[in-house]
């Protein structure tokens, strides 16, 4: 039924209701704003594309940088091939100059050499100042001088001719016009005469690209019998030598290198764009992987694992969400609070898969009955709720859970077997029952109580008279707590005598509770809250303390009990080493053995997984008697009077009462006797308060009777009076 905790899906064979105090705990929290709302499924969206959105933005940051880096790196290599070629370039055109410069200053050593004249080699009319010239060898072959200059250049033509090597003498003040400069020598002469060292450039002649490279050219001894007379000096730099390299073959060698550093650093590329685009599918699948994490995080924080429906989280928001609404619009709106009757017998006798199974449909089942606007949740164990936002008038909230009411009375098949259940359904209206999320969800399930309170599968409107009657509940708990400190419980004896009502067989110990506030209370009044609560336990454990040492001071005084009969919860039954608690009182309290009567009811026998019967079994054996309280009222079945160790049985008093009036029960207190006698169990007839009813059950063969015929419940202070009345008694009950 309701759940431990706001936040708590329970397991689906839990089904016992908790106490108002846990209620009220568990609605204090549920008002609390989720962490996580309907919203956030858009949130969620949002965040993945917005992540999306930043890893190809990443993606494509890395490839432009990527690139750049490696077209920067590729630039930079080609520039560094285009350097290192112009750098052997010039290198081939400095070893030119130095092998001119050597030449020229072997030649100008020597004064110049004379050569035969010819059409290549006329006397030169720029030496015609020398006297010697021209000269006649012996022989009669005519010779002119040639100076350095001259044979300079015509080594500079031919060595043109052969390897493409330009050579070139100029000067600023030429003797020969055809070495007059151009305008980048003559700028390069200014700058030799101002200390510059070389100048070179790349230029292109006749469709080729040439390294051109020019060095200055000092006057010396020998420069000064050409040159005297235009005023040069040994030193001056007046000149210089030029040296044109043709590029092709460099530029063919670094077109080579080139291409292989494209090829080289295209695959390099490519394996880097390869490798981000894993890292960006790698990184798109974490996305979508963290999605689903969080898609799949955020449905276990909003929706019951079991049944898909949303959960209290979920719930709350919603619920939230919907007074807002209807606070705006001024609207209505009705919750209904649902608990399915019995669920926890189904999960006994069937087990928790098919309680699994009845829930997911009941939860079906309860979608189909609402429109889609509505909100049907699981809060937890059994509870579902239902949120109608905008309702016109309260008739429609009362279609709605009468379709509820009968679509969950229809008979579920569910592996074969026909399952049938019914539903309590509380419903509370906005704003007439309260405005908070908190308190309509405590006004639904107040008036949920109600309903089953007043018989189950039916539905309950909350009214104010219902909420002070749970806090009265809540009271009642928080007083029943202090009563087991205070020691304000007590425990009466109605006697048991046999059917001819003249011999005391027994007594049965029932609680009582002495309230300050209340006056005496019998058990109606507190032990099904007790049971709610899980303050049974240490109520039933009180009880047969007290019984034995009750039963051991009457033994002291002399008036020895033949039995004493202690009602046993069923929750109580049901406690892990209920069996050996009460073997450890028998070893304690040796006087209990043979006289202690165990009363239990039979929904003791529809928890088949406890082994009831080896539980009952082990009592039986250290000489516990065991008897089923208020038979007929349950599951009353025969196959359990044969298949469980039984002593007896107790008619309730529901059919005693009626016995002399209504045929039905007369029959059915014979049918019981005779059936119970016919497998060896004695009877013992609850409630007899007329001498009638008394002389039908003798009459019927009843064995033992209690009433208030025979004696009402008296305190432990006023029964040893009863008991000196009616000893000796007989043996106790077989």
């Amino acid at each position: 039924m309701a759940s431990e905790g706001p936040l708590e899906i329970r397991d689906a064979a839990t089904s016992s209701r908790p106490s108002l105090t846990r209620l009220t705990r568990s609605i204090h929290l549920s008002s609390l704003k989720p962490v996580t709302t309907a919203g956030a499924v858009d949130t969620l969206h949002q965040k993945t594309r917005h992540d999306e959105r930043r890893l190809h933005i990443q993606l494509l940051v890395a490839v432009f940088v990527w690139t750049l880096l490696v077209a920067s790196i590729l630039l930079w290599s080609q520039r560094s091939v285009d350097s290192e070629m112009l750098g052997l370039a010039r290198q081939e055109a400095i070893a030119n100059f130095n092998k001119d410069q050597a030449f020229r200053v072997w030649a100008t050593t020597h004064g110049g050499v004379y050569v035969p004249i010819s059409e290549r080699t006329p006397p030169s009319p720029y030496l015609s100042h020398i006297p010697e010239r021209d000269l006649v060898t012996p022989s009669g072959r005519r010779l002119t001088l040639m100076n350095p200059a001259y044979m300079l250049r015509q080594m500079m033509d031919d060595y043109n001719e052969l390897y493409g090597v330009k050579g070139r003498i100029t000067s600023l003040k030429p003797l020969n016009p055809r070495n007059a400069p151009d305008d980048w020598e003559r700028e390069a002469l200014v700058a030799f005469t101002k200390g510059e060292k070389e100048r070179f450039e790349v230029t292109e002649t006749g469709g080729q690209a040439f390294l051109r490279l020019i060095r200055p050219m000092p006057t010396q001894e020998g420069c000064l019998k050409c040159h005297l007379h235009q005023g040069h000096k040994v030193g001056d730099i007046r000149g210089g030598v030029g040296v044109s390299v043709p590029l092709a073959g460099y530029l063919a060698v670094g077109a080579k290198r080139k291409q292989s550093l494209w090829a080289g650093l295209s695959m390099v590329w490519a394996v880097g764009i390869g490798g981000i685009w894993l890292v960006g599918k790698r990184g798109r699948q974490r996305i979508l992987e963290r999605k689903g994490y969080e898609g799949r995080i955020w449905r276990q924080a909003n929706f019951d694992a079991l049944t898909g429906l949303s959960n209290r989280n979920l719930f709350m928001d919603r619920l939230d969400r919907a007074l807002a609404y209807a606070h705006r619009q001024e609207h209505r709106l009705a919750l209904l609070f649902i608990d399915l009757d019995r669920f926890k017998d189904v999960n006994d006798t069937l087990g928790h898969t098919v309680g699994d199974r009845l829930l997911q449909e009941a939860g079906q089942r309860l979608k189909a009955c609402v429109r889609e606007m509505d909100t049907v949740s699981r809060l937890g164990g059994d509870e579902f709720t239902v949120i109608l936002p905008d309702i016109a008038e309260e008739i429609s909230t009362t279609l709605v859970a009468t379709n509820i009411l009968a679509i969950l009375s229809q008979p579920f098949e569910l592996d074969g077997q026909e399952v049938h259940l019914s539903a309590s359904i509380g419903i509370t209206i906005f704003p007439q029952d309260g405005e908070d999320p908190g308190m309509l969800l405590q006004n639904a399930d107040t008036a949920m109580y109600r309903a089953k309170a007043e018989g189950r599968n039916i539905y309950r409107y909350f009214t104010w008279e219902m909420n002070r009657a749970a806090e009265g509940r809540l009271f009642l708990e928080s007083a029943l707590r202090r009563a087991l400190k205070r020691e304000e419980l007590e425990l009466h004896y109605q006697p048991i005598l046999n059917a001819s009502g003249d011999s005391l067989v027994g007594a049965e110990a029932l609680i009582r509770w002495e309230s300050p506030e209340r006056g005496l209370m019998g058990p109606d009044e507190f032990i099904p809250l007790a049971e709610e609560c899980g303050l049974i336990l240490p109520l039933g454990e009180w009880v047969l303390q007290r019984a034995a040492a009750d039963l051991a001071k009457w033994d002291r005084a002399g008036l020895a009990l033949s039995s004493l009969s202690v009602n046993v919860s069923t929750l109580q039954f049901r406690m892990k080493g209920f069996t050996n608690v009460i073997l450890e009182l028998l070893q304690s309290q040796i006087h209990l053995r043979s006289r202690l009567f165990l009363e239990i009811t039979e929904s003791v026998f529809m928890d088949e997984r406890g082994e009831p019967d080896k539980c009952l079994d082990r009592l039986r054996e250290q000489s516990i008697r065991i008897a089923i309280d208020d038979f007929g009222t349950g599951y009353s079945s025969l196959s359990y009077l044969k298949r469980f160790p039984v002593d007896s049985i107790k008619i309730d008093r529901s059919f005693v009462r009626d016995v002399t009036d209504d045929p039905e029960n007369a029959a059915l207190c014979e049918a019981i006797i005779a059936m119970a006698h016919h497998l060896g169990i004695k009877v013992v007839a609850e409630g007899v308060e007329t001498v009638q009813q008394w002389q039908f059950l003798h009459d019927g063969g009843c064995d033992f009777v209690q009433g208030y015929l025979f004696g009402r419940p008296m305190p432990f202070d006023a029964f040893p009076a009863f008991l000196k009345q009616h000893l000796p008694m007989e043996a106790p009950v077989a």
